[in-house]
Order: structure tokens, then C-alpha cells, then sequence
């Protein structure tokens, strides 16, 4: 894997902040025995235009088997789970994504379950972040979450890809405006990434959350939802990587403007 700079921010839970800038060689998160998210991209430069990225999946299984994201050109959603990293495009279609597949932005880690929640009666979206929330010990560290069982209903979307020259639309209006669809009666699993909100230029912040199907099929970015039961595996992530984008568009993003 080539050389890449790094920049490395380890929050340890106790509110102490240590920040360093570190070049790796190749080195995981798993390698050094870190309780570690690694994002490549940011959240904040997706949202002003960056969707492009040299980080290939290939790449990313390197980081971890459990994670989100999307593809260049923003075509369509990511999702990693026990290893094996999907596409999902239009309408909700899954397909295998090839080790050559770059991306703009994915949050990954190695996923290793440090508490496990029974889910033994229905809960909305909201209800189930809600019950989450109560079995974090802080607002102000990341979290892997896995959530298996059955949906009642899942609404959910997908990205569509953009052509060249990509267009001056804010990324949040695109994303409002794609058209979205239902699963019911589905099993499968909610791949989730929870962010700290002062983290929210690094990392989509507070819940996100991706689903596929069991067969593999179907899944998308979830909007909304209903678990009638399943079982709910959290992991604590006190420490990340970054790896910022390495083109012109990310050199000339301007920060100081909204998203």
C-alpha cells in the first residue's frame, strides 16, 4: 500500500485530547491492537463537493471489515459487514464492490462487539437510537454498532452517480431529492457509525446508518424504520484516523464557508 499521511486524533474516554501527526506504512488499526475508526475523507468535504477519492476498497478491508461510505462520483452507498464490502445503487439493488472501487469518504474499523443488547420488543428508528443511547457511557466518542433482526419496514435511499463536470448543487439538496423506497418484512442487518456532533466536519455526525438485506440483495441508506426484534452489538472506537483527501478540488475547498 503506498505511503500516505495520516492524521492521527486519539480521544481517550477520561476527556483528555491528544493530537499527533504520525506517517504510517501500511500500518491498521488492527495491527496496532487500537480500538480505532479510520475515516478516508471527510464528511465536511463530501458535503462541498469532494466526491472524489484514490482510497480503493482494497484499501479499506486493509482499516477494517465493517463500514460505510460511498463511491466516486457518489455513486450510490457503501457497506461493510464481516469482511465483505457491497454497493448499493438505484432502488436498492446490491452488488459486490471490486477491490478497484475508490471512494470519497467511508468510516471503517474492525468491528469487535464490547457490549451486546437484546432487542425483545418492536422499536421505531428513533426508538432504538433512543435505547442505544442510554447504554453509551459519552456523547464524545465514536461507535461501531450492528444491529441483526427483523424490520418491520425500512425507508431508505440510495445515491445516484454524478457525470462530469459535477454540478454546483449543494450536496444536501441532492441528497434531499433522491428518490427513496420501502422493504418490509425484511431480515438483515443496520450497519450504524455514530459520531460525536463536534466531530461533524470529520464524520457524518450522530447516527448513520446503513441496511442489507440477509440474502445480500437489497439495503440502502436508512431514513427511517421499524425493528420488530433482533440483537444489538455495540463497540467503543475512543480513538480515529483521518486520512484527508489528496486532489485539487480538496486544496481548493473553501471551509469557511456553510455547508
Amino acid at each position: 500500500m503506498k505511503r500516505q499521511v495520516f492524521t492521527t486524533i486519539s480521544l481517550a474516554i477520561m476527556g483528555v485530547i491528544l493530537i499527533t501527526g504520525t506517517l504510517f506504512t501500511g500500518c491498521t488499526a488492527k495491527q496496532e491492537g487500537v480500538k480505532t475508526l479510520f475515516v478516508t475523507g471527510t464528511y465536511g468535504a463530501l458535503t462541498r463537493g469532494v466526491y472524489d477519492g484514490s482510497t480503493t476498497v482494497a484499501d479499506l478491508k486493509n482499516q477494517g471489515d465493517f463500514a460505510l461510505g460511498t463511491f466516486n462520483a457518489i455513486d450510490g452507498e457503501m457497506v461493510g459487514v464481516d469482511g465483505k464490502y457491497y454497493k448499493i445503487g438505484a432502488g436498492g439493488n446490491v452488488t459486490p464492490a471490486s477491490d478497484s472501487m475508490a471512494s470519497p469518504n467511508a468510516t471503517v474499523t474492525f468491528f469487535k462487539a464490547d457490549k451486546v443488547l437484546p432487542i425483545d420488543r418492536p422499536m421505531s428508528y428513533a426508538e432504538l437510537q433512543q435505547y442505544l443511547n442510554g447504554q453509551l457511557p459519552t456523547g464524545n466518542i465514536f461507535y461501531a454498532v450492528k444491529v441483526n433482526g427483523t424490520f418491520d419496514t425500512i425507508k431508505a435511499r440510495s445515491l445516484t452517480k454524478l457525470e462530469q463536470p459535477y454540478p454546483a448543487t449543494p450536496y444536501s439538496t441532492i441528497t434531499q431529492n433522491e428518490p427513496t423506497f420501502d422493504f418490509n418484512n425484511a431480515d438483515g442487518t443496520m450497519v450504524i457509525i455514530v459520531s460525536p456532533t463536534y466531530l461533524g466536519e470529520v464524520s457524518y455526525p450522530g447516527y448513520h446508518a446503513h441496511f442489507i438485506s440477509s440474502d445480500g440483495k437489497s439495503g440502502g441508506h436508512v431514513l427511517d424504520g421499524r425493528i420488530a426484534r433482533g440483537q444489538a452489538e455495540l463497540e467503543f472506537l475512543p480513538g480515529f484516523t483521518v486520512n484527508l483527501p489528496q486532489n485539487s478540488k480538496f486544496y481548493q475547498a473553501d471551509f469557511a464557508k456553510p455547508k
